[in-house]
């Protein structure tokens, strides 16, 4: 076997060496950042004295924002009524205070490379009237972090967060004013282009047959019941109302008159109670001022103007010159939603607590049930009260059939409905309270599916036939003892006889 000799494993190794040089130039080349000399993490701005900073600027998206502050607060510096957010201003210098530098390319030769000619964001600091500009330019993507310049002759690497901190136009550190907390309603008035609602939350106010209705609107003299339900969900987009942002914070005439708010859409007026803490004059132990909590009525007014693109209105607390985009979708649901909209379609909704008696008419025959209580001993010894009801003295197991009724769900609605044919069924409850002592409930043939159902004299909703038919047959077969088997027997039997 004949070895290599060392001429050949010198050119061998030269070779290899040959590769290496080369693929080094190409990579230096090719990726700038590898001339990037790593160094131990410090602080951009480590002197930086947060306290003594007396102006901030910025220029990001082709906006520039100037602020300014005396030490104490901050301002717009084109327009110190400008309604500023000064905790922005306060993170945006303590950002500054933190920003991290991971690594340093000292003397580049192009800036262009790292994006610094034409930089996403340029920040100016003032601090006892020196500047201090920093330059952001492109991202790092292979380490992460920012491309940024002081002015210094190097480039730096910093964290990703300091480009974020200062992505805001003027409009987005307004301070908007704040909503109040309208969890405790008491009455809501919408008045609209279309119509004008006047919403009551009444509690146990005996305007309606049942205590569970609580939402009332006010027409005219009369106040008419609404449901729980849909009455909230409505409500809803006044209380969890919120700014999608702010359009003008100075609106003069001229310009109100331009977002519709000269003469609003909708305006939407809340009585509510709102809670708020009251000086008691006193003082603590330790010298603090004591404080107690008090309820107080209240009223907050909502105007909303024009649509904006579609999808945003314009609106405004009336008295305000600031001017608030909110969603379309809260002058849509006041501008349309109407008291047919707001009806009950419960078929019964009973307290059963307050009825004493009950006229249940089936097939022309009225059976009259007494509810009430009796005491009853168990096996302990003790005494509890249940509630039965009664036939002609005789207890009778109705309550879970009568339940059934409340269970029942509309179908369909129509004011114009009429009954013309014969009722299925009909109830008399007769109750215990100051107001709506007699309630009556009558259910009429209306089609092959449908009943029309009539609650107190009016007829609008419609509800499964089947199942008020399954209901009224429970309650004959209840009341008179007899099944579905012996009506059956003695209907073949009347059968027989006819005849005979």
């Amino acid at each position: 076997m004949k070895r290599k000799s060392r001429s050949t494993t010198l050119l061998i190794l030269l070779g290899v060496l040959l590769v290496l040089i080369v693929a080094t130039a190409a990579a230096t080349l090719l990726n700038p950042d590898n001339q990037v000399e790593e160094v131990e993490t410090v602080y951009l701005l480590s002197d930086l004295d947060t306290d003594a900073v007396t102006g901030l600027s910025w220029t990001y998206d082709g906006e520039t924002v100037s602020l300014t502050s005396d030490g104490e607060s901050w301002t717009d510096a084109d327009d110190d009524s400008f309604p500023l957010d000064e905790s922005y201003p306060e993170s945006m210098v303590a950002a500054l205070a933190e920003v991290t530098v991971t690594k340093t390319i000292e003397e580049p030769a192009e800036l262009s490379e790292y994006g610094l000619e034409e930089p996403a964001c340029t920040v100016t600091v003032t601090v006892d009237g020196e500047e201090t500009e920093l330059l952001i330019g492109d991202e790092n993507t292979l380490d992460g972090g920012y491309y940024l310049s002081n002015g210094d002759g190097n480039v730096y690497i910093v964290d990703d967060s300091l480009l974020s901190t200062f992505t805001y136009s003027l409009y987005d550190l307004i301070e908007m004013e704040t909503l109040p907390d309208l969890s405790d309603i008491s009455r809501v008035t919408v008045d609209a282009e279309t119509q004008t609602l006047d919403i009551y939350y009444l509690e146990d106010s005996g305007l309606a047959y049942s205590d569970e209705y609580t939402w009332f609107l006010l027409d005219g003299e009369d106040y008419l019941t609404l449901d729980n339900d849909t009455t909230e969900a409505l409500l809803d987009y006044v209380q969890s109302l919120s700014w999608s942002s702010c359009a003008d914070y100075n609106a003069d005439e001229d310009e109100l008159a331009a977002y519709g708010l000269d003469e609003p859409t909708v305006t939407v007026t809340v009585a509510y109670t709102e809670t708020v803490q009251v000086d008691t004059g006193e003082t603590d132990d330790d010298g603090e001022t004591i404080y107690e909590t008090e309820e107080r009525d209240a009223t907050f007014v909502l105007e909303i103007g024009d649509y904006y693109e579609g999808d945003s209105c314009y609106a405004r607390i009336a008295g305000s010159q600031m001017v608030y985009l909110i969603d379309a979708d809260v002058c849509d649901v006041l501008l349309y939603t109407g008291y047919d909209d707001l009806r009950p379609d419960d078929i019964l909704l009973m307290d059963w607590d307050t009825v004493t008696s009950a006229e249940i008419t089936i097939d022309d025959v009225t059976y009259t049930a007494e509810r009430t209580t009796r005491e009853v001993e168990d096996e302990d010894g003790e005494t509890t009260e249940e509630t039965v009801w009664l036939l002609d003295g005789e207890e009778v197991d109705i309550e879970d059939t009568l339940d059934d009724l409340t269970d029942l769900t509309a179908t369909d609605s129509d004011d114009s409905a009429t009954p013309e044919r014969s009722a299925i069924a009909s109830f008399t409850f007769h109750r215990n309270t100051d107001t709506y002592q007699t309630v009556t409930l009558t259910f009429y043939q209306y089609d092959s599916s449908s009943c029309l159902v009539e609650l107190d004299g009016e007829t609008r909703l419609f509800c499964d036939r089947e199942d008020v038919e399954s209901i009224a047959d429970e309650l004959v077969s209840i009341l008179t003892g007899e099944t579905e088997e012996d009506a059956s027997e003695d209907e073949a039997d009347t059968d027989t006889a006819e005849d005979e």
